[in-house]
């Protein structure tokens, strides 16, 4: 029985919607596609001399080894020290977790000085050590903080994670206005670790040793080399002047064409092995401004190229649902503090404690697709 218009036209339809979710922009097919970058890296660079980095204001060195469960997971967010309302609404919502799938979890805000701090005698720089003696999550470093000034708080973050949290196995680097979906993130970084037994145990014996660096060789035996987020691709440094994301040609030589593959800045994974790899190359890098861009350029002269995952939304904001907060989405960005507290409340009920089913049948089959056209029809 020949089909009609209609049916036609309906499977056509479909037939679009699944070409587009799996090789459309975030689409499946860019996860596959990422598998082939290591295949085309160049031989990795050498170390190079040790980082200059700020030193430290509010250090908080014990922050990863107070009592409880030691971190599998370090989050650091980037924050201004202006933006009390978006730390507090973190803190409230999901950087309040300490453990999630039976594993610790540590959030941490990066910071630098107030603008003119120096100059003003610091009122805002005495809010933020009281803020850090109450809260103790907060690192400063001796910079002046400005979106320019991004992979600078970047590269001091990942430092002090490699010298002061060297039993987390991954670090998230993501922003204040990002959404973090803890414990589907985790899941997701155990299904892509391996199995956890063995790195349980080592977790364990690096908490018993004394000494860092027996935890980190431990460690370093069961942690492969990671780098996840939303890829971006063949992008071109912008020329505009005055935009904070201009890349000069001193920084950037238009001989050498777009940037490499890199991973949006609104959220990306580190491994602990990864974190390493960049801070010994990360000198030789040019010193680009944009920090996501510099993670990248020093990720691929260490020989390690990102992996695209259609669930780390990058850039793109996702309209609150609870379905995609709860189960599919592990980020989304661009949520103000009352719509994070808002996306926390959907997922976990007043009360903090998880109520399924998140999802029904059908929207679980659908998955991110179902997601993503919720986002484009809100955008």
């Amino acid at each position: 029985m020949p089909l009609s218009f209609f049916q036609r036209l309906l499977l056509a339809t479909l037939l679009l919607v699944i070409i587009w979710t799996l090789f459309g922009p975030s689409g499946l097919g860019e996860e596959l596609l990422s598998l082939s970058l290591a295949s085309l890296l160049p031989a990795p660079a050498s170390p190079g001399p040790p980082l200059a980095l700020p030193r430290l204001l509010i250090p908080n060195q014990e922050a990863c080894s107070g009592p409880g469960v030691p971190p599998f997971l370090l989050i650091l967010v980037c924050t201004a020290p202006a933006n009390l309302n978006q730390r507090n609404a973190i803190r409230a919502s999901w950087g309040g977790l300490r453990e999630a799938r039976g594993l610790g979890v540590r959030t941490l805000f990066l910071v630098g000085e107030p603008h003119g701090q120096h100059l003003t005698g610091g009122s805002q720089g005495n809010d933020l050590a009281r803020e850090s003696a109450a809260k103790g999550d907060i690192l400063q470093a001796a910079f002046q903080d400005s979106y320019r000034n991004l992979t600078l708080k970047t590269l001091s973050g990942l430092n002090w994670a490699d010298k002061h949290c060297p039993m987390a196995r991954y670090v998230l680097k993501t922003d204040d206005d990002v959404y973090v979906n803890v414990p589907e993130l985790v899941s997701e970084l155990i299904l892509r670790g391996g199995p956890m037994e063995k790195g349980m145990g080592t977790r364990k014996e690096a908490r018993a040793v004394e000494g860092k660096q027996q935890g980190r060789a431990l460690q370093e035996e069961t942690v492969p080399l990671l780098y996840l987020g939303r890829v971006h691709w063949r992008v071109n440094p912008s020329r505009t002047p005055g935009s904070r994301h201009q890349v000069s040609e001193e920084q950037w030589p238009p001989t050498w064409g777009p940037f490499p593959p890199y991973a949006s800045g609104t959220g990306y994974v580190l491994s602990a092995s990864a974190v390493q790899l960049i801070l010994k190359v990360a000198s030789g890098a040019p010193p680009l401004p944009l920090e996501d861009v510099f993670v990248g350029v020093s990720a691929r002269r260490g020989g390690l190229s990102p992996t695209h995952c259609v669930k780390l939304a990058g850039a793109t904001h996702y309209p609150l649902d609870r379905c995609c907060y709860g189960k599919f989405l592990l980020t989304s960005h661009k949520l103000d503090p009352w719509k994070m507290q808002e996306a926390w409340k959907l997922v976990n009920g007043l009360d903090g404690e998880r109520t399924t089913p998140f999802c029904s049948w059908l929207q679980g089959v659908l998955g991110i697709l179902r997601c993503r056209v919720i986002a484009w029809l809100h955008s």
